[in-house]
């Protein structure tokens, strides 16, 4: 998930975009995680993984590329597949 925030994505850096006025502020943060046993590591893969950005029809962003939390949640969701 790690790689999430910046490395190893095409789109959003997080899961969940924070703003305040305080002296430290990351903006993206990667609340959301997938967390895997070891068991099943070799079930996965990276390529699975994804944070959702939009449906067919449906963009979770405002304009301004953060999740719309006024029409739909702060948070973005994450999508992944065990091939099991």
């Amino acid at each position: 998930m790690w790689n999430f925030l910046g490395d190893f994505t095409l789109g959003p850096p997080g899961t969940y975009y924070y703003t305040k006025s305080t002296h430290k502020i990351y903006f993206w943060n990667m609340f959301d995680q997938l967390l895997v046993r070891p068991d099943l590591l070799n079930s996965f893969s990276n390529d699975d993984l994804m944070i959702i950005t939009s449906t067919d029809d449906i963009s979770l962003l405002n304009r301004n590329g953060f999740p719309n939390k006024k029409e739909y949640s702060d948070h973005l969701p994450i999508c992944f597949k065990l091939n099991i």
